[in-house]
């Protein structure tokens, strides 16, 4: 289904409390964030790949998927409207201090292909496909699938690109890179994992309901974070050129110790 709004059923709320759909419309403003940060990083990405010297289709693909990232905001904006939440609200900073710390093009382009591309759309996607798996309310379910769809692309694009790109790339390049994805997957696991774990440990209830709106439960958000991690990110890596393993085993250890 395509991303546009006009293309979303109605949303069917009879069932459920305003407490209840207002705990889930919570969600969207978050939503709608997350992708225009990942539009964010597109952009930069195309950038810095045309100066890296990448060449096409990588760079307009990659622009490509700018569009799709602000159309996913506009619709996760209108979906939390439609839910009653209100206006989502943004911070550019902390993609500037991501982008601070790259500055040369390539080793940029590279380490943007990696960890927020090929490992972060990769999770991304395991994620939104265990909520739409689980909502019920048609227009929640309707704007997780839409947005999966593309999800399941971008991933995709992003193990081709840095496929393309691994032999381009000097030995200095690819250390820095095996230090980009342990560095990398620490960041997804604390964003994306550790808060539902604490949920999890202080035994706090949760509403089936959340669920059906498009809220996953914890323990499904934690199975399917490490589901996507073992079955897909730590193999790919392996498989790009990197040790998958080891970036996973040595996610937390200082950068500047040894690798075993």
């Amino acid at each position: 289904m395509p991303t546009g709004t006009t293309e979303l059923p109605a949303p069917v709320l009879e069932r459920y409390t305003a407490a209840q759909v207002r705990f889930a419309s919570a969600a969207w403003p978050l939503r709608a964030a997350e992708e225009l940060r990942s539009a964010r990083i597109f952009r930069a990405l195309a950038r810095a790949s045309r100066a890296a010297g990448f060449v096409e289709p990588w760079p307009s693909q990659f622009s490509a998927a700018v569009r799709d990232e602000l159309r996913h905001a506009r619709l996760c904006g209108s979906v939390g409207l439609r839910l009653g939440a209100g206006t989502p609200a943004y911070d550019v900073a902390p993609v500037r201090a991501r982008l601070a710390g790259l500055p040369e093009p390539c080793l940029r382009a590279a380490s943007l292909l990696l960890v927020e591309i090929a490992m972060g759309e990769t999770i991304s996607m395991y994620l939104f496909r265990a909520g739409r798996r689980s909502a019920n309310e048609p227009l929640t379910r309707a704007a997780l699938g839409a947005i999966l769809a593309d999800e399941v692309r971008h991933q995709r694009l992003g193990w081709k690109g840095l496929t393309a790109a691994w032999p381009t790339l000097t030995e200095a390049q690819r250390t820095a890179l095996q230090r980009e994805a342990s560095s990398g997957l620490a960041a997804c696991e604390r964003q994306n994992a550790v808060p539902a774990m604490r949920w999890l440990e202080r035994r706090l209830p949760f509403d089936p309901a959340y669920a059906e709106l498009g809220v996953l439960h914890p323990e499904a958000r934690v199975e399917a974070f490490y589901a996507a991690v073992e079955r897909l990110v730590v193999p790919r890596l392996t498989r790009v050129g990197l040790d998958g393993s080891r970036a996973w085993k040595n996610r937390y250890r200082d950068p500047g110790e040894a690798c075993p």
